[in-house]
């Protein structure tokens, strides 16, 4: 275990900018799996991404 308070500024620095681009690239990474799950379980938030998608074809028609 990493005792974070011994350590120097410039080694905690890097090691929460390490976990923070992480944590940016997991929850992007993840994105299209969970909205999978979610609308394979939900039905009515299967319906939302489907009016959601029809609503910005339309728009980018005009």
């Amino acid at each position: 275990m990493i005792d974070i308070g011994s350590l120097p500024l410039y080694s905690k620095i890097i090691l929460f900018i390490g976990f923070g681009i992480g944590f940016v690239s997991f929850v992007l990474l993840m994105k299209y799996p969970i909205m999978l799950i979610l609308m394979k379980y939900s039905p009515e938030y299967r319906e939302f991404v489907k009016r959601t998608l029809a609503r910005s074809k339309v728009k980018n028609r005009l």
